[in-house]
């Protein structure tokens, strides 16, 4: 499957810092490379997200919420 990467989001991407344990999970298995983490999980890239939900799969602490705008 093809990355199909936007210029405008479709998806409003939310991680919530207070319940992020820095696993870095969602960094490691968002296919399209919507987070990065300096000390928390931050969504750098949201435009890019394809609203597979990979990241709330993964992420152990419910840190993250994908909400389609």
């Amino acid at each position: 499957m093809a990355k199909i990467l936007r210029d405008y989001e479709v998806y409003l991407v939310y991680v919530d810092p207070d319940r992020c344990d820095s696993c870095e999970d969602c960094v490691k298995y968002c296919p399209v490379e919507v987070f990065e983490m300096p000390h928390k999980a931050i969504p750098v890239r949201p435009n890019h997200c394809l609203g597979c939900l990979t990241c709330t799969a993964v992420c152990k602490s419910d840190a993250i919420i994908i909400t389609e705008i």
